[in-house]
């Protein structure tokens, strides 16, 4: 469950920067998994206007600080039983290894993309490739590790 990868923070925070996003869809909560007690990792930050839900795969390991980090924190189930979903600028899929096994991923991966206008992931999943243009999936390469910013225009 923990993530210690630089990589993956550094294009979490800089996919957040270059994008500016109002609100984030977080599938896995990213920032639970790399063990943040705060919105601040390594000199960078969710700014505190940016409404940042998170998607909790991993409800069995809990601590009081993540609620304060996420506006709003869902389970897997509660997720995909939502009639009325909120549509994100950003949706969030890191560490998606860890996650890919657990019940749930595959329908929350496909219900993420319809209302997410970016989904950025590290790994280039059939069920967000398979109703995009080429032009509209972009591989970020980082010191040979892809990362892959669907751009679904929700």
């Amino acid at each position: 469950m923990i993530i210690k990868n630089e990589n993956d923070i550094y294009i979490y925070f800089e996919t957040i920067e270059q994008l500016e996003p109002g609100n984030i869809l977080d599938a896995g909560m990213f920032l639970k998994r790399i063990g943040s007690v705060a919105r601040k990792v390594m000199d960078r930050e969710v700014l505190p206007d940016i409404r940042l839900d998170g998607i909790d795969f991993f409800p069995e390991r809990t601590f009081a600080v993540w609620e304060g980090i996420y506006d709003s924190i869902i389970t897997v189930p509660s997720f995909l039983e939502s009639e009325e979903q909120e549509k994100y600028d950003l949706a969030v899929f890191l560490g998606t290894e860890g996650m890919c096994q657990k019940q749930g991923f595959a329908e929350v991966s496909v219900k993420a993309a319809e209302c997410a206008r970016y989904l950025l992931a590290d790994w280039n999943l059939e069920q967000w490739t398979k109703t995009l243009p080429d032009d509209k999936i972009k591989e970020l390469n980082l010191e040979g590790k892809p990362y892959y910013l669907f751009d679904f225009g929700a």
